[in-house]
């Protein structure tokens, strides 16, 4: 049966034209997927380059510090290129320990299920190759290897630019190109004029050791270099590497803050309970681990490991949430306040470190591990870590009555004249003079029996100035600091100074403390006996400032025992300056305004008064000061 169907006809150039539409538009769809992949592909290896780049450098702060530490320990001058203390061996464990070369570790993926036969589609992941591929120096300079990097002494500054900080002055050339390999800190390095210390910017760190803003007295120690992460994977990842430039500082800081402490501390009550009364802070509080009590009101406070704030005490304004209990958020804070959180840890910003140089008991002992031998720095770790070392005077025990009985016969003193030592030997009975001998009264070292019942040895610190004149000693700029010890290591009668002591040990009593000014430097004591303060010390002003401020010669003094007064009854203490407390490795909190009186009782709390401020120029510094290290990278726009 013949079938009706309607006419018609195909159009072969529209359906041609039509089709040809329709996959133009997808392949202008594939390919436009495409580019959004692989610009989110880059992207990706962009940012897992920048986390990259924080791991290493984080690593980098925690990597230099001990390295300059070790540059100046013995036997580390050695001009090795497998030195582990060079910059190449810094950057290379600091790439290690933050797993620079690979972006997925085996054990993360073995929890993952991703077994080792799985391709990565980060083509940037796996070896990068030698450290040099992304670290390098920003300009040539003459150097010991083939890998260096700029040292921010002498000409540097020049070199690289303005927007580089102000370089240190070197005069030992070998040691200059020494620091361009590995990371030296040395008190060689000085400020025009040979200054150790002057008042610079505080860096942009989210670390309140001092306000931001604000200058602080310090030195900075800093080497430059650039920084390429990626460049051995540019021609697999197709992205395009960046070169910036970084300046890692080591900032040599002397303690200047009006409170601080380098062990667990509590401040705000003393060990009874009650709580600081007379008690004025200005300025910034530093303890490795802090906790407030009671009603304290400071400035700011900054930690190592940690603050907890209690009871109704505040930071800068700053106090628990009386619903919640909590510390206001930093961010929050931050963001409303336009300023630092004034509670800080030296954790809070990733690329900063704080390192108070504590050595624990060995800072008052100079006559155990004395030197570094052959250390890359010409300034020796011993030296530079323990106070003890740095003294330019010494008054030695340096024979006794027996072992049983510690009672001194003979002294030694040494001091510089013309810059080189000189010992005088005094023995009891020849020529140590008594006190009560036409001589002993210009004499400043005498034995003296108090009350107590200890062996004492007794200094007349007003008397030095006019003894050292009548030896013909350096003058007293030089001869400013005083290390008084037994010489238990050349006599096997004297004994080894405890701490905390025995009523067998030997004590020491200062006297004649009200005037220092003859001390245009100031003056430093360091001892391992306990020490008994029986005067009024440095209360005699040098000098009156333009706004008619007394100024004070500064002074420091080191010991792990100090008493006030030799009388069992209390006496009235006032104390004004700057408290620090050296010790470590403690069980229990420090309360660094808990203080004993001569027949070892706790002074009563009413009876303390305390005015405790910040060093704000480098002239209120003593000749011997407690040393912490800031650490920290920038980067150079």
């Amino acid at each position: 049966m013949k079938k009706n169907l309607r006419s018609g006809y195909v159009s072969i150039l529209a359906v041609v034209t039509l089709s040809s539409i329709m996959l133009l538009m997808l392949t202008a769809s594939f390919r436009y997927t495409l580019q959004n992949q692989e610009t989110q592909k880059k992207t990706q290896i962009r940012i897992d380059y920048t986390n990259r780049e924080q791991a290493l450098l984080r690593a980098v702060l925690t990597e230099t510090p001990n390295s300059a530490i070790k540059n100046m320990m013995a036997n580390s001058r050695s001009t090795s290129e497998g030195l582990q203390s060079r910059w190449h061996w810094i950057f290379k464990r600091a790439r290690d320990k933050s797993n620079g070369e690979t972006a997925l570790e085996n054990n993360i993926a073995e929890v993952l299920g991703i077994n080792s036969q799985s391709i990565s589609g980060n083509t940037g992941d796996g070896p990068q190759d030698d450290i040099s591929d992304c670290i390098n120096s920003i300009a040539n300079q003459q150097a010991m290897h083939r890998f260096y990097i700029n040292a921010g002494t002498n000409n540097t500054g020049n070199l690289l630019g303005s927007e580089y900080p102000e370089t240190l002055e070197l005069v030992n050339g070998s040691l200059e190109m020494l620091d361009r390999d590995r990371p030296v800190i040395t008190m060689d390095k000085t400020y025009a004029g040979g200054k150790q210390f002057k008042v610079i910017p505080y860096p942009d760190v989210h670390f309140g050791y001092v306000s931001q803003n604000e200058n602080f007295v310090a030195k900075r120690n800093w080497w430059a270099f650039s920084l390429t992460y990626g460049a051995a994977s540019k021609s697999s990842t197709g992205v395009a590497t960046t070169k910036k430039n970084f300046v890692l500082s080591i900032y040599e800081v002397p303690s200047q803050l009006a409170l601080g402490s380098t062990t667990t501390t509590a401040l705000g009550k003393h060990a009874d309970g009650t709580e600081w009364g007379n008690v004025s802070i200005t300025g910034s509080v530093f303890a490795t681990r802090a906790s407030t009590e009671g009603n304290l009101r400071l400035d700011r406070l900054a930690a190592r490991r940690g603050i907890s704030l209690t009871d109704n005490s505040s930071v800068g304004g700053v106090a628990l949430d009386n619903f919640t209990g909590d510390l206001p958020s930093r961010e929050q804070y931050e963001a409303d306040n336009a300023s630092f959180f004034p509670l800080s840890n030296s954790s809070d910003s990733g690329l900063v470190a704080f390192l108070p140089i504590a050595r624990g008991l060995e800072i008052f002992d100079d006559l155990e591990d004395v030197t570094d031998y052959n250390s890359a720095s010409s300034t020796g770790w011993n030296y530079y870590s323990r106070p003890a070392l740095q003294t330019v005077m010494k008054l030695r025990v340096e024979d006794v009555i027996s072992p049983e009985d510690q009672t001194p016969t003979s002294i030694s003193f040494t001091y510089l004249s013309y810059g080189i030592e000189k010992t005088a030997l005094f023995t009891r009975g020849n020529n140590w003079p008594t006190q009560d001998s036409p001589e002993g009264s210009t004499f400043p070292f005498h034995l003296e029996t108090t009350r107590l019942e200890r062996r004492t040895l007794a200094v007349y610190i007003g008397r030095l100035a006019t003894y050292l004149k009548s030896l013909g000693a350096d003058p007293l700029a030089v001869n400013n600091s005083l290390m008084i010890n037994a010489n238990y290591r050349d006599n096997i009668r004297i004994s080894k100074p405890n701490i905390p002591s025995l009523s067998t040990d030997i004590s020491l009593i200062l006297r004649d403390t009200r005037d220092f000014t003859a001390f245009p430097k100031g003056f430093s004591l360091v001892t391992p006996f306990r020490m008994y303060l029986v005067n009024d010390v440095n209360i005699t002003a040098s000098r009156v400032d333009d706004n008619g401020k007394s100024i004070f010669p500064p002074i420091s003094l080191f010991t792990p025992e100090k008493r006030f007064g030799i009388r069992d009854k209390a006496m009235n203490i006032a104390l004004k300056g700057q408290i620090n407390h050296t010790g470590k490795n403690r069980s229990n909190a420090v309360r660094p305004l808990d203080l004993r009186s001569g027949a070892d009782d706790q002074v009563s709390t009413n009876k303390i008064e305390a005015d405790l401020y910040s060093i704000t120029d480098p002239d209120q510094l003593p000749p011997i000061t407690q040393m912490n290290w800031l650490v920290t990278i920038e980067q150079v726009d």
